[in-house]
């Protein structure tokens, strides 16, 4: 699994294109803004699928620009769709729900729904490489804001009892900042 992180957009999203060597496929996770910057860190890749970890602006602005030019779906939890709108004005082709499997070539995700930062905010998770894309779930240090319409300090509670369950050494790539793992936030909760 190849793991590219490309900052975009002024508050420096994570955006994330990871790749199967032996298929040449791949996936984007949250584009935010600046799709040409996107788009030229894809090179070659075929994209599979574009995945919004949450509906906030600043992961999906770009996702429909990106989606005419590699022509890949777009998908969200069911419960961010509506928010994702907002900055959009379109609609998703997939909705992910909670224990849904994303095969991309030889690679496979499972989506952890983790509410908390938003109602349908979820996390990937590729358990032979023991990586985790955690969108605003979790961070080095901090985890998501619950203090926006429609987040949840007891969600986001349990959504990170969850995630602190995976084994301590998974990567752990957020939507902003640098990487950690789960080891190093176990302290999140004491």
């Amino acid at each position: 699994m190849q793991i590219k992180s490309v900052k975009v957009g002024e508050l420096k999203t994570n955006c994330y294109i990871i790749s199967d060597e032996a298929t040449n496929e791949g996936l984007v996770i949250d584009p935010g803004f600046d799709p040409e910057k996107v788009i030229s860190e894809i090179g070659n890749l075929s994209i599979k699928a574009i995945v919004l970890t949450h509906g906030h602006y600043d992961h999906v602005t770009s996702a429909f620009e990106l989606k005419e030019k590699v022509n890949a779906p777009v998908m969200i939890n069911k419960d961010d769709e509506a928010m994702m709108s907002y900055s959009t004005q379109k609609r998703a082709d997939r909705l992910l729900n909670d224990k849904d499997k994303l095969d991309i070539g030889n690679l496979s995700f499972v989506i952890i729904h983790t509410p908390g930062h938003s109602q349908g905010s979820f996390c990937l998770y590729n358990e032979k490489e023991k990586a985790l894309f955690s969108g605003d779930t979790l961070f080095a240090g901090d985890y998501g804001r619950t203090d926006l319409p429609g987040s949840s300090p007891p969600d986001m509670e349990n959504s990170l009892k969850k995630l602190l369950r995976l084994p301590p050494e998974t990567e752990v790539y957020p939507g902003h900042g640098r990487t950690t793992t789960i080891e190093a936030e176990k302290n999140l909760l004491e």
